[in-house]
């Protein structure tokens, strides 16, 4: 059997099931990242609740602004039969996104029979302890500096575009304002080769107990040098040694990405999913 825990409040949730959130950081970084905008006042939640079962099972299931975040560690079929009670997957449509943990929203779907499409799927690593590089580097890292804000932001909306596409209020001069927060913060760090920046990283969350290398990014021209692996190693390494945690989203399907931040030593801990119905119309 199933047990659904509803709340009054946003908050009540949210003190109910802060200290799972944050115990497995990583793993609820999407939401974790909502949770921070629905703060700034920017996003909205309709409904939060658990799914728990008698085995210790808990579902954390957050219904927000066209998009529904599901999270677990443990799960039962009772618990995705509590889910298919209470979400109603039949009247969403393909504008709205199904996100948190791969294996439950998959076999959430499955069990379901609707069909979906993934629209993203994400490897969640963490470095316990950085690898020694095979090959010395070429080139060396720097905090990038305000003489570097055009060339960084212009690799900043390059890399938004090959992310995500064009979005709406994400133009380069967007770019320009999130770079300069990044530099004075001394948060973007780039590669040099010979004074030439070819390639880019941000940490993110810098002032939490995670740091989270992201926004890698290498000019198309200067791929296949090993250039953003000697980046990440460099940026890896001062942080775990500095006896802090450093982790990585990567996407799922880039393989050579993936086998590039094992070989640094980074070791996946969870797995991320963004899916959709095909149904056009409510």
């Amino acid at each position: 059997m199933f047990q659904i825990i509803e709340y009054s409040t946003v908050q009540d949730f949210y003190q109910a099931n802060r200290e799972s959130i944050y115990k497995n950081r990583l793993s609820h970084y999407h939401l974790i990242k909502y949770f921070s905008e629905l703060n700034k006042g920017n996003q909205s939640i309709y409904e939060s609740y658990n799914i728990l079962d008698k085995d210790g099972g808990n579902v954390i299931c957050v219904w927000a602004d066209s998009v529904y975040y599901l999270y677990a560690l443990k799960w039962s079929e009772s618990i995705v039969q509590g889910l298919l009670t209470k979400i109603k997957l039949e009247k969403y449509t393909k504008r709205f996104s199904f996100c948190g943990t791969l294996e439950l929203i998959k076999e959430l779907f499955e069990r379901s029979g609707i069909d979906y499409e993934v629209f993203k799927e994400r490897n969640l690593f963490e470095c316990f302890d950085v690898k020694l590089l095979e090959k010395a580097p070429i080139g060396r890292a720097y905090f990038s500096s305000n003489n570097d804000l055009d060339k960084i932001a212009k690799m900043t909306y390059d890399f938004g575009l090959e992310e995500w596409g064009k979005r709406e209020g994400r133009d380069l001069q967007h770019a320009l304002g999130i770079s300069l927060q990044a530099i004075s913060a001394q948060t973007s760090i780039n590669w040099q080769v010979e004074d030439k920046i070819v390639s880019l990283a941000t940490i993110l969350d810098s002032d939490t107990e995670i740091s989270i290398i992201g926004n890698l990014y290498t000019l198309p021209e200067e791929r296949g040098n090993g250039y953003a692996k000697s980046l990440v190693y460099e940026i890896t390494k001062q942080i775990v040694q500095n006896g802090d945690r450093c982790g990585i989203v990567s996407d799922a399907d880039n393989a050579i990405t993936n086998k590039m931040f094992r070989e640094i030593g980074y070791e996946e801990v969870s797995r991320y999913i963004s899916v959709r119905t095909l149904r056009e119309k409510v």
